[in-house]
């Protein structure tokens, strides 16, 4: 497979989206926010729900309102939704087709591995905890962690950071264009992922899209204990 980006070096560490990319976390969110915006006598499709993958709660809200108009405030859906989307990781999260595999093959190869996702952290620590997931990963960025989530480079500048690695030589992988958009803000390469179609809306700026975790090339990245061995070969 040719280079990710001609004229630039392999990527130093890779950060991974969360929901969508490692965790089926899509339908747990919107199976909540189904369930609460029926109790407020409002119906919430999948069509629907699409339109807000990777945006923050602070982008969500406002159309939410305009959508359904709802006879609450924020407070009091916040406080019906929490409990039901944790629920929701406790009892149905699953990893991604792949997941473990590649996370296993980047960090054999002696390679950073990074999360920044805007999840809150008491799901993030559900989730990696109940999908062994954890333990692949040098850093972890909730999205409670950071005052501006996606499309801001925030979360991804931090996770950067956290890893002492320069964002240009970050790849990063997400399934939705606020994610795409966070990580090209922040100077990196990414990685648009279409897992089993994944939402369907356009991933405009991504270097790469791929239809499965098991396509990431690994060429994409250095992989420091590999070239090491050889160097001693």
């Amino acid at each position: 497979m040719p280079p990710l980006t001609p004229h630039q070096p392999p990527a130093r560490a890779v950060i991974f989206d969360m929901d969508g990319v490692l965790v089926d976390g899509e339908p747990l969110h919107f199976a909540a926010a189904r369930d609460v915006l029926a109790g407020f006598g409002a119906e919430l499709t999948w069509e629907t729900y699409t339109d807000w993958i990777g945006e923050t709660f602070d982008t969500i809200w406002p159309d939410i309102q305009r959508r359904f108009a709802l006879p609450v405030d924020r407070g009091e859906y916040e406080r019906a939704f929490g409990p039901r989307v944790q629920e929701q990781y406790e009892r149905h999260a699953v990893a991604m087709p792949g997941a473990h595999d590649l996370l296993g093959r980047l960090r054999a190869a002696g390679v950073p591995l990074g999360l920044a996702t805007s999840t809150k952290r008491p799901r993030v620590d559900i989730a990696l905890a109940r999908l062994d997931l954890a333990r692949f990963l040098t850093v972890t960025v909730s999205g409670d962690e950071v005052s501006r989530g996606k499309p801001d480079p925030e979360i991804y500048l931090t996770a950067a950071a956290r890893l002492d690695v320069p964002p240009e030589r970050c790849l990063v992988l997400e399934d939705s264009p606020a994610g795409v958009a966070s990580a090209r803000a922040a100077g990196m390469r990414a990685i648009g992922v279409r897992i089993n179609g994944g939402s369907g809306r356009p991933l405009d700026g991504a270097d790469r899209i791929i239809e499965s975790l098991a396509d990431f090339d690994l060429g994409w990245v250095e992989t420091p204990q590999r070239e090491g061995a050889q160097a001693h070969a």
